[in-house]
This record gives C-alpha cells, structure tokens and sequence, in this order.
C-alpha cells in the first residue's frame, strides 16, 4: 500500500463479511481510540485507501460483495461495496441494462467505492448526479444510519422505490471520503443499453477551444456522455496511436438511442453547432477508437489506463472555470494528460491533469505537485478531494468551510477515528 501521498501504511488489514462485523470493528475501534481506514478497490485516485496517521487498521470490505437486490424493472440494484462492475455488470447485461461508468476504472473496480470518491464530481450529462440513490451503514460511533426509503422499515424489498432519497444527506457521505462512518449497502442507478450509439469527435487546438466546445455542446441536453481529452490521454484511452498523431485536444461526444436515424438527426445538429465554433465533427478517430471509448465508459473490461509500473502517475483532482484551466494549463509537461468534463452546463468543469515522474524521481516529483497545487489554489481553483500532501493547505484556503466540517465530523466521531487527517479533518 505504499503511496505517493502518505509514508503510512496500515498497522493491519480486516476483513468484515458481513455489516454486524463492520459495526463491532467500529464499536471496538472507539474503545482503544484505533483510527480505521475504510478500503475498497475503486478508482482511489489520491489514494483515499491508504492512512495518513500511524497505527491505522485498515478494514477491507471486498468480502462485503452480494447484490442484495436487482430491480430491473426500475432499473436499480441495492449492493454492498465489495461489488465490483465486472460481476454487477453480468446480470445487467442479461436484462439488457448497464452500469453507470466513470473513464479508467479496472472490471475489479468496486461501484460504490468509485461512486464515493468520484460524486459529485464526475458525471454523465443524461444521468448524473443520481448515481448512487439511497444507503445506509455505520457511522463513526458506531451507530447505524440510513438515507431515504433504506431508513424506513422493509417487509417487502420490491414494494418501494429506492430512487427516493433524502440527498443532501446522502452527498455529504458521499463526499466524506470515509471520515464519517462507514457504509454498508447502497442502491445505484442502472440504465437501458441502448442498440444504437455512436461516438463522435471534435478536434481543438487549445485548451480554450475545448472548454468552450464541452460548453456549448453540453447545452444541447441531447448527449450521453461528454468529455475532453488531450492528446497524451487520448493516446492511452486507446492504446494503439501515438500521441504526436492526435489533436492537441479532442471533445469526446457520445449519442444513444433505439433507432439509427434518431442519432442522425442528433449527428446533423452537432455537425452545425461546430462549424459554428469554426471546426467540423469527425465521425472516425482511428479504425478501433470507437469500441475502445464505448468499452471503457459502458463496461470497464481491464486495468486502470495509467498505472501500468513504468512511471508514477499523479492526478490533480480539481474544480475549476474555463478562465482557470487557461491560465493554470502552463504549469503541466508535455508528456502529462488531462481530462476535463463540463459540470453545472459549462459553468466550470472536472479537472484533473497529472504529472508522471520515474520511481527514483519520487522525492522530486512531490516538491513539484505541491509547488502546483500551490498555483493552482493560488488561482481559485477548487480541490474538493483534497490528497494527503495539500490537505492543511487546502483546509488552510477554506477556513470556514472546514470548521463546518470539522464540527460535523467532531459530532460523528467524537474519538477521531474513521480516516483521521483524510481531508484535512
């Protein structure tokens, strides 16, 4: 577990199979005052997994993994986050529905553990931001919570909606990164797979074209998936193509439907909105570039994209205006990737670049993401998961913000000990 943002790695690892042992874990945990990290295997970008204090356990919910309710009919499941998509993803796919999927997330990905970290951050336009309905679990005191229909009493699983939801409450788990508890269970949104899709692309020369192209094509309303790439992320998504072929940068637009000549008539409007924005749509990147996108966004089929040993990859998870971006996009190499998504209709965007270093160059590679992160907070830009390394900081940024947090963590977690130090809390 050793990671490029925490020199600690956990005193031990546990292994609960069911809820009532997560919950004497917690219970047993407050007597000693041991602080515990919860651990699953989603796309655990800043290493969310690994603890930032000495002496952590580190409870490993992998053997938490039963679907516990597969309603195709309302097209949700009720899981347990041991549940990866491969093995969800075998049963939608004989209902003919599919996950939701964030880009570069392994088929061993747990989905409430990518759902967790990435909500509400990264989302598709026709989907998000109900990923992930309703839950319940442990709180860091060990007492039970629930969220929505899973806080009233079942005696029929399918006799009630589980979209129906008390949100904000179920964000603000969502957004804790494990410091409030643990959750056992949570139900998820699926979707129809549809027979029809088609992957479209927009080429831009800056970074400033792209923001501007996710803006006005995200306005539309009539795209599934929506993103920007440039050229060296591109160039891993799809595996066959060096990066000096591609676009600087490439608007990825995908379209869904039940019959082809809905998608043409969806093709023929975004074909016009970008000779507006002074470019044109391609409708082929490489021969294999559309099965590669649909693949790795409909049904994760392999491992993650970057991680592959030769270097380290370090993503900057950010929020930022497309005023930001241009003025931050400097402080990134050449050989760095980036991937942006529109949020609130373009209003600002998911941002996370990376930097790539050697293994030796570890310790230099450290001093540059702080000097980075340091910029980029200079700027306004907002790190909502903030890593290990730039926590204070960023805590330090946002004064007021987090003594809110601080004080509803305190009223939780009265002994600090679920991820203490994660989030600057």
């Amino acid at each position: 577990m050793k990671s490029f943002f925490t020199s600690y790695e956990p005193a031990k690892t546990v292994f609960p199979t069911s809820s009532e042992e997560v919950r004497e874990i917690i219970r047993s945990a407050n007597k000693t005052k041991t602080p515990l990290v919860p651990v699953s295997s989603g796309t655990n970008l800043q290493d969310t997994h690994v603890p930032t204090v000495p002496g952590a356990i580190a409870v490993d919910l992998s053997h938490l993994n039963r679907i516990l309710y597969f309603d195709a009919k309302n097209r949700n499941a009720v899981i347990e986050p041991g549940v990866t998509f491969e093995q969800l993803e075998k049963i939608c796919a004989v209902e003919g529905l599919r996950t939701l999927t964030a880009i570069d997330v392994p088929k061993y990905g747990s989905v409430l553990g990518t759902y967790l970290e990435m909500m509400p951050l990264y989302g598709w336009p026709k989907y998000h931001p109900w990923e992930m309905l309703t839950m319940k679990g442990f709180r860091a005191d060990g007492e039970p919570f629930a969220t929505g229909q899973m806080a009233m009493v079942q005696d029929r699983p399918d006799k009630y909606s589980w979209g129906v939801s008390f949100a904000q409450v179920a964000r603000l788990y969502c957004q804790a990164q494990g410091t409030l508890g643990i959750i056992t269970a949570a139900a998820v949104t699926l979707k129809s797979a549809t027979p029809e899709n088609q992957v479209l692309y927009f080429p831009c020369k800056t970074i400033n074209d792209a923001t501007r192209a996710l803006k006005a094509f995200i306005a539309t309303e009539a795209l599934h998936e929506i993103f920007a790439v440039n050229r060296v992320y591109l160039a891993e998504l799809l595996g066959e193509t060096a990066a000096h072929d591609l676009p600087a940068w490439t608007v990825v637009l995908v379209i869904r439907g039940f019959e082809k000549d809905e998608l043409s008539y969806k093709k023929k409007d975004f074909a016009a909105l970008a000779k507006q924005l002074g470019g044109e749509i391609i409708s082929s990147l490489t021969r294999s570039a559309d099965k590669r996108i649909l693949a790795e966004i409909s049904c994760p089929s392999g491992d993650v994209l970057h991680r592959n040993g030769a270097y380290e990859w370090i993503p900057f998870v950010c929020i930022a205006t497309a005023q930001q971006i241009k003025d931050c996009a400097g402080l990134f190499a050449k050989n760095s990737g980036a991937l942006l998504m529109p949020l609130q209709a373009g209003a600002c965007f998911y941002y996370q670049p990376d930097l790539r270093c050697a293994a030796k160059d570890v310790p230099k590679a450290r001093r540059e993401y702080l000097s980075i992160c340091g910029a980029l907070l200079k700027a306004g830009v907002t790190f909502p998961r903030p890593s290990a390394l730039i926590a204070k900081q960023v805590a330090t940024a946002y004064k007021d913000n987090f003594k809110l947090l601080r004080s509803i963590k305190k009223a939780v977690d009265p002994n600090n000990i679920m991820n203490p130090g994660k989030l600057g809390l």
